[in-house]
């Protein structure tokens, strides 16, 4: 009996020490279950916990090849050898300094900031291109609460699946920069190599080229994307008739809504509607920011709700500005 204890004693010491949320970071990310228990013991939890887990998977797939989640050494590897941008450098520098650190070493911010720099990487550099990086202060608010800049899902409109699954737009980050400063001149939108990463950041090309994909002519969009997409050349039109779609006098960035799986046809018909409005009533004006809000808030009427969405659309800056 005495041994027994002996052995129980020393079992529950070990589950005690290596259990779920107990270990490197690395091996953590890994395992789903050990993820959530971190990530549960520095104060995100329920539902945040759960898709913190599922954007973590879904980057770590991405990054690899194949259907199965690699090894900590496998991961490793792939991370040290994305390509070295000058985007990602810093990023991927950050990661890997703590990538072996042990749980109990890291704070509640070391945490989110290698999520945050994960899902980037995915993003840059993935091979799963049906993957696209959003913002999370726009699409999911208790995320955002705790740190997390971006999240990371499967697409859901056919549309720009197929391009993104067919590789019209290019997976690596020198490649797919090429392809929007080719897409930009040729549709007549301005110039993408002038632009500056407050107009569009790293993290967001993947989402110009959808629009840049989707305003080609011979591109699969909807009746409804394509009505959207004239919308937002409306809003980028200055007074003297020439469209540019990245301007740092007229800074929007309606053209990254097709990151978003809710934005369905029905919502882009919406959208479409006010942003007519708003370029016809601005139409003078080379900045549309203003005009924008107008519109937002003589639609909203007197409707409280309406008017605590515009305030909320304001205050978030969504659309305008990095």
């Amino acid at each position: 009996m005495k041994k027994f204890s002996v052995i129980l004693f020393s079992l529950l010491l070990t589950l005690n020490i290596y259990g779920a949320g107990a270990g490197k970071l690395l091996d953590l990310l890994l395992n789903e279950s050990g993820l959530v228990e971190l990530l549960t013991k520095n104060g995100i939890e329920g539902a945040a916990a759960v898709q913190v887990r599922t954007y973590v998977k879904n980057s770590i797939l991405s990054l690899s090849v194949g259907s199965e989640m690699p090894t900590g050494d496998a991961l490793l590897n792939i991370i040290k050898g994305l390509e070295n941008t000058t985007a990602d450098r810093r990023v991927k520098a950050s990661l890997l300094k703590v990538l072996n650190k042990n749980s109990d070493e890291l704070k509640k911010s070391d945490i989110v900031e290698a999520v945050n720099n994960l899902i980037f990487l995915a993003n840059r550099h993935g091979v799963r291109g049906s993957l696209v990086l959003a913002c999370s202060e726009c699409v999911n608010n208790a995320l955002f609460s705790h740190g997390f800049r971006f999240t990371l899902e499967e697409v859901t409109q056919s549309s720009v699946r197929q391009l993104l699954e067919s590789n019209v737009i290019p997976r690596e980050p020198r490649a797919l920069s090429q392809f929007l400063s080719n897409k930009m001149n040729r549709l007549g939108f301005g110039s993408f190599n002038r632009a500056s990463a407050d107009l569009v950041a790293p993290e967001e090309e993947k989402a110009l080229a959808i629009f840049l994909a989707l305003a080609d002519k011979g591109s699969p969009a909807t009746t409804a994307q394509r009505d959207f997409i004239n919308s937002v050349i409306s809003m980028s039109t200055n007074p003297s008739g020439e469209v540019k779609l990245l301007d740092p006098e007229n800074p929007h960035k309606f053209w990254k809504l097709f990151d978003d799986s809710e934005n369905t046809d029905n919502v882009l018909a919406g959208y479409a509607t006010i942003l007519k409005e708003t370029a016809e009533e601005a139409k003078t004006k080379v900045n549309k920011k203003e005009a924008f809000y107008d519109v937002l808030q003589r639609n909203a009427g007197d409707s409280p709700e309406a008017t605590e969405r515009v305030n909320s659309i304001r205050i978030k800056n969504c659309f305008f500005g990095r």
